[in-house]
C-alpha cells in the first residue's frame, strides 16, 4: 500500500525543519555545514518539483477559485525558496552573504509550509479519497527516486500564473 501524498509531504517538512536546525549548530563549521546545505537544497528542489508535478494540479483542478489562488500563492512560495538557493548557491560559502541566503531560504520555506499545512493539506484531505491520496503518494515518491540527487530538474522559478493555467486547462 502507498503511503498518502500529504503524509509525505508533512514527513519531508519535517525533515526540512530539523535539517535547519542541524544548520544553525553548524555556523562555526563552514566545510559541514555546505554538506548539510547542499543536500537541503537538492531536496528542497526535489519536493518542490514533486509537489508542481503531482500534489498542486490535483489541488487545483478539484477546487474552486479560492483554490487554485492557493495554488498561484505556494507556485509563488516555492520560487522564493529557489531564489533563496540560488543566492547561497552565488555566494562565498560560510560568508555572511551565504548564511544570509540560507536564512532567507529558511524564511521562506517555513512560511512555505506553515501555509501549506493548514490551508492546503487539510482541506485537499476533506475533499479526496485515501485511495486517490494514496495513488499520488506512489507517483510523488516515484518523481523523487527518480530526480534523486536533482536528477533532470531545473532548478529554475516557474512563472505562477502560467503554471495555474497549464494545469487547470
Amino acid at each position: 500500500m502507498s503511503a498518502d501524498i500529504t503524509e509525505m509531504i508533512l514527513d519531508d517538512h519535517d525533515w526540512f525543519r530539523r535539517q535547519f536546525l542541524h544548520l544553525a549548530d553548524l555556523r562555526e563549521q563552514p566545510e559541514e555545514a555546505e554538506k548539510v546545505w547542499d543536500s537541503l537544497a537538492v531536496q528542497l528542489e526535489i519536493h518542490a518539483s514533486a509537489e508542481e508535478q503531482h500534489f498542486y494540479p490535483s489541488m487545483a483542478r478539484r477546487a474552486d477559485d479560492e483554490e487554485a489562488s492557493a495554488t498561484e500563492d505556494a507556485i509563488g512560495d516555492h520560487d522564493e525558496i529557489r531564489a533563496g538557493t540560488e543566492k547561497a548557491r552565488a555566494a562565498t560559502v560560510g560568508s555572511q552573504e551565504w548564511w544570509d541566503a540560507i536564512d532567507e531560504t529558511d524564511k521562506a520555506n517555513n512560511h512555505h509550509m506553515a501555509e501549506e499545512e493548514s490551508d492546503d493539506l487539510a482541506p485537499f484531505r476533506r475533499v479526496t479519497s485515501l485511495a486517490f491520496r494514496q495513488e499520488l503518494g506512489a507517483k510523488f515518491e516515484q518523481f523523487k527516486v527518480e530526480h534523486a540527487e536533482g536528477r533532470g530538474l531545473s532548478f529554475e522559478q516557474k512563472d505562477a500564473e502560467e503554471y495555474v493555467e497549464a494545469v487547470t486547462s
